[in-house]
């Protein structure tokens, strides 16, 4: 079974003040209940038409949510606005050659939501939209969470993620 939601459904911003525009958004959990974003799951994630990214959650607890764990990673770092942010040497190089997207001093760090260079190459076609704070109404989350009679190991949903990303070619994956 899936679930459809807009991102503008799941989270809320929250401009934080103590940091530097781009990178300046909290994104929080709208509605703290899980709603079967407890378990392991695959996601896909859309920016208009276009699917941008395949990822998959696999808790190590019943507690842990996707939305928090996994999705709010994905759209902090494909919008590049949240404020854990951070770049790898190389994405932050790929960053100094943007034409539309600001350039600004990022924090080059492991501790964080790392960013990739597909993922400023997507903000610097599209930063027109992500240079307001309305953004979110343009991405669409598909969740398919696992079924739990199939007993699939982490393994499985990797290599099950892996295949869907080798056929449908997301942009912002790798």
């Amino acid at each position: 079974m899936e679930y459809k939601f807009n991102a503008d459904d799941l989270f809320v911003l929250i401009e934080n003040k103590q940091s530097a525009f781009p990178l300046n958004l909290e994104f929080v959990v709208k509605d703290k209940k899980s709603k079967g974003f407890s378990g392991p799951g695959i996601y896909f994630l859309y920016n208009k038409d276009e699917l941008i990214y395949i990822g998959f959650f696999y808790p190590d607890g019943d507690e842990r949510d996707a939305r928090m764990e996994r999705m709010k990673k994905e759209i902090a770092t494909i919008s590049m606005r949240g404020r854990e942010v951070v770049f790898t040497q190389t994405a932050f190089d790929a960053h100094q050659q943007c034409v539309n997207y600001p350039i600004f001093q990022g924090e080059i760090s492991q501790n964080g939501f790392q960013t990739s260079v597909k993922r400023i190459n997507f903000v610097d076609k599209n930063w027109n939209d992500f240079k307001t704070n309305d953004f979110l109404k343009h991405f669409i989350f598909y969740w398919f969470p696992e079924e739990k009679n199939l007993g699939r190991t982490r393994e499985d949903l990797a290599e099950v993620t892996n295949q869907l990303r080798k056929f449908y070619k997301p942009t912002c994956n790798g």
